[in-house]
């Protein structure tokens, strides 16, 4: 092999390994936009959802608290019967599991969204809340 061949061959090698440096760049690129792009689309869609569920729990929490604006008695409440948080208002939600007749039904939707809710006599780690209707 002579000096002229070595040149020629390394020069072949130079070449193909620049276009294979090209095409692989191009898919990495073209890979890496596709992810960005679906990526992209996946986050909008998110925060489409979060948005609808926050115009939907907003709702549900003006509904409730005008339902339970509606519903508190204003008159004088027995001593037995005050909610346990407020002080204010009648016992009047039960929490599940345990069936503590504790809160008010304002007062048991503060506890429900609390980060982990729990019943404010047991400590009990509750699910959800029930309204309690005395006849």
């Amino acid at each position: 092999m002579n000096k002229a061949q070595m040149v020629m061959e390394l020069d072949f090698r130079t070449k193909v390994l620049f276009w294979s440096g090209i095409v692989v760049g191009s898919l990495a690129t073209g890979i890496l936009g596709y992810a960005i792009v679906r990526n992209w689309n996946r986050f909008k869609e998110w925060r489409q959802r979060r948005q609808i569920q926050r115009q939907n729990a907003a709702e549900e929490n003006n509904e409730a608290e005008a339902d339970v604006a509606a519903e508190e008695d204003i008159g004088e409440v027995p001593e037995g019967q005050l909610c346990v948080i407020c002080l204010m208002r009648q016992r009047r939600s039960a929490f599940v599991p345990c069936g503590h007749l504790v809160c008010c039904p304002r007062c048991a939707l503060s506890v429900e969204r609390d980060l982990s809710p729990k019943c404010p006599v047991c400590r009990q780690t509750i699910h959800s809340s029930v309204r309690i209707y005395e006849s």
